[in-house]
């Protein structure tokens, strides 16, 4: 065990318990990306290569913003929400399939179920399941407004979070298996990661990231944040079942499987933007002072990237090691695995959403200009 303090352009970096073991990419989703985040694990990471050019294959508008991250059916129908209130269902050649209207924006970011199943909640307080056709199949009411992405585990379960303070799992049907509420009543706004062993890790609002065991009962807490501002990183977890969360006080955290910080990583800026684990072990993720990071499994400095603007869209990597990543001056960057910039492509409006490698590279993702774009050869 050891500490040691550095700076490299003006970041201070700091290391804590040593170094990391080698990391490997999750296992693959049924769709080339599934949900937020990739898959389960929230790797991040696909196993497709991505775009090389900057390339406008099309654009599709919508009515408000996209802040919604898309995913991928396996038949390459693209779904994503809008603040508008909607789902949309798009084509690969961009053309609409369907829409579905709910009762309130909707930000959180869809899950796709091997039938076709598409999961996402609204701030109307509901998770929908709508059918692949667009036609409802449930709904299922909580407390509060669902902002959280919903996640699909391996035994046929759908976790999410509610404002209301509650992780629910229900069954494909709709049906409660369980729900866990925090103790301080906060917020959940991440989305929930599932770990080798079938733990669950989600952070609130004011700044604790909780692990459950898969029956949903209370395993460990950790205070990561201020408890001043609001958290909303989703957390990550590698093949060892190390979980890597942002914060808001601008630290991003490697915790072991038992709750306590393997190390940790000063950005100076809040961390938003929810981590990537490449099979190599590196991390990637962006913050608030404008950089886009690289760090390596032994929390060393594998490269950093200035952008225009603050970074609240989380990193896709693909089989090569690119990044491709949004920023608030509205460009989506593509950085190679050196950190050189490959290439960039300019939108409108500030990139909240983050964005997805499709099976033949196409990069789609959202932005505030109300337009879904795919970047592609």
């Amino acid at each position: 065990m050891f500490r040691k303090a550095f700076s490299i352009f003006g970041i201070t970096l700091i290391l804590v318990a040593g170094f990391g073991a080698h990391f490997s990419i999750a296992d693959l989703a049924d769709s080339p990306w599934q949900m937020f985040r990739h898959d389960l694990r929230h790797t991040g990471v696909s196993s497709f290569k991505g775009a090389q050019t900057n390339r406008l294959k099309w654009k599709f508008e919508v009515e408000k913003r996209i802040t919604s991250s898309p995913a991928i059916g396996l038949d390459g129908t693209i779904y994503f929400g809008s603040v508008d209130g909607k789902l949309y269902a798009v084509s690969s050649d961009g053309k609409l399939v369907w829409t579905f209207q709910t009762g309130g924006d909707v930000t959180s970011s869809p899950a796709v179920g091997t039938d076709g199943t598409i999961y996402f909640g609204s701030r109307d307080k509901k998770l929908y399941a709508v059918s692949s056709d667009g036609s409802l199949k449930w709904t299922y009411e909580t407390e509060g407004e669902i902002y959280s992405s919903a996640t699909l585990g391996k035994n046929n379960t759908v976790y999410f979070g509610s404002s209301d303070g509650n992780l629910y799992a229900t069954d494909l049907d709709g049906n409660l298996k369980w729900d866990y509420k925090n103790k301080m009543y906060s917020s959940i706004s991440s989305s929930p990661s599932i770990g080798p062993d079938g733990s669950i890790y989600f952070l609130i609002t004011k700044g604790i990231i909780y692990a459950l065991s898969s029956e949903g009962t209370f395993k460990w807490s950790k205070r990561i944040g201020s408890n001043v501002y609001q958290s909303f990183s989703s957390p990550a977890v590698d093949k060892d079942g190390v979980v890597y969360v942002g914060s808001e006080n601008g630290i991003v955290y490697a915790i072991n499987p038992n709750g306590k910080i393997k190390w940790r990583v000063n950005t100076g800026k809040t961390v938003q933007s929810s981590p990537a684990i490449d099979s190599d072990g590196t991390v990637y993720f962006g913050s608030y002072n404008k950089e886009i990071y690289a760090i390596n499994a032994n929390c060393t400095l594998k490269w950093n990237f200035k952008t225009n603007g603050w970074i609240e869209s989380s990193p896709a990597v693909d089989s090569e090691g690119t990044v491709y990543i949004g920023s608030s001056d509205g460009s989506l960057y593509a950085i190679d695995s050196k950190g050189e910039l490959k290439w960039s492509y300019q939108t409108e409006g500030w990139i909240e959403s983050s964005p997805l490698i499709g099976p033949d590279g196409t990069i789609y993702f959202g932005s505030n200009d109300n337009h879904l774009y795919a970047i592609g050869n």
